[in-house]
């Protein structure tokens, strides 16, 4: 069955997106409510001093990006940003698996989760445009109707 067809995908995305949205929202509340949380994790797993008032606007761009990722708004943008956010994760997660000799550590088998969530922010990018449930959706749907309405008169 064509994809357009089948009712399935905008659920099945729906769902997706909301779990997605929601880990990504939970680091952004964390920015925000323990900043310095926030900068002990930069500079142990980043590498960078990140002070206080950068932990904040951190947290707040984060949390936008979150936001507009749970509703699908500006679906490219916040999909794609939602990505490259997690991306960096996974990038940086890759030490915590391996020593400098590219052998596995024992018990950081938890680092291997950013994988596959990295794979669903992929799929969720890849299929945006399928995933109608969502602010964009509704907007596109109440300009095709706007459109029709006036084709009618």
């Amino acid at each position: 069955m064509s994809p357009e067809f089948d009712k399935r995908i905008p659920v099945a995305l729906l769902v997706l997106r909301f779990f997605l949205g929601t880990f990504l929202l939970q680091w952004s509340i964390e920015k925000l409510i323990l900043p310095d949380a926030a900068a002990r994790i930069a500079s142990n797993f980043y590498g960078v001093t990140l002070p206080v008032a950068g932990s904040y606007a951190l947290g707040i761009a984060e949390l936008i990006v979150s936001l507009a990722l749970l509703v699908g708004f500006y679906r490219t943008i916040s999909y794609g940003l939602s990505l490259l956010i997690h991306t960096v994760t996974v990038v940086v997660s890759w030490r915590q698996l391996f020593d400098p000799w590219g052998l596995a550590k024992v018990g950081n088998h938890l680092w291997i989760s950013t994988w596959p969530t990295w794979g669903g922010f992929a799929a969720l990018f890849l299929m945006r445009e399928w995933d109608t449930w969502t602010v964009d959706g509704w907007r596109q749907s109440r300009s095709a109707l706007q459109t029709d309405q006036a084709m009618r008169l």
